[in-house]
């Protein structure tokens, strides 16, 4: 091959190469909810561009604390922990009614009841509620004396 035709096919592998790049970096688009900053280094929520969103499990946060009338109380972390997913879906433009997959994670699996008590009120009578699996876990981050995280979500939506 003459010199002139390795250059250009050298550009083009290049350009293609920077073009996947291009297109791999804009297939994801992080998700962040306004005042509700992570306490660690992660995306509360991944949108793909191919309608899939991935939300980080959240856990009895707002503004950085667990409330005080929330710190020993299942059913009170929950409802944050509940609201907390529904903010980072509402951002990304979804509902509990794209969601497909939620991954539960509890400190006390006698908790369990009163935690299926207010998590199944994010869905209506008629609605699909997602695949689900619940894992009983000995700590979860963000726990601190006297005000213990009991719980924490993760879910997986698409449109």
């Amino acid at each position: 091959m003459n010199r002139k035709f390795k250059t250009i096919a050298a550009a083009a592998v290049t350009l293609a190469a920077l073009n996947g790049a291009a297109i791999a970096e804009d297939s994801r688009t992080p998700v962040y909810v306004a005042g509700n900053k992570p306490i660690a280094p992660y995306s509360p929520g991944i949108k793909l561009s191919n309608g899939m969103l991935f939300v980080s499990g959240q856990i009895p946060y707002v503004e950085g604390a667990i409330p005080d009338a929330a710190k020993n109380d299942v059913k009170a972390q929950t409802k944050i922990v509940m609201e907390n997913l529904r903010g980072v879906l509402n951002e990304a433009g979804y509902t509990f009614n794209n969601v497909v997959r939620a991954t539960v994670f509890i400190t006390d699996m006698d908790n369990y009841g009163a935690f299926n008590q207010v998590y199944g009120t994010y869905w209506s009578e008629g609605d699909i509620p997602p695949a689900r699996a619940a894992v009983e876990v000995g700590a979860l981050p963000g726990s601190k004396p006297g005000a213990p995280v009991m719980v924490e979500v993760s879910m997986i939506a698409a449109k």
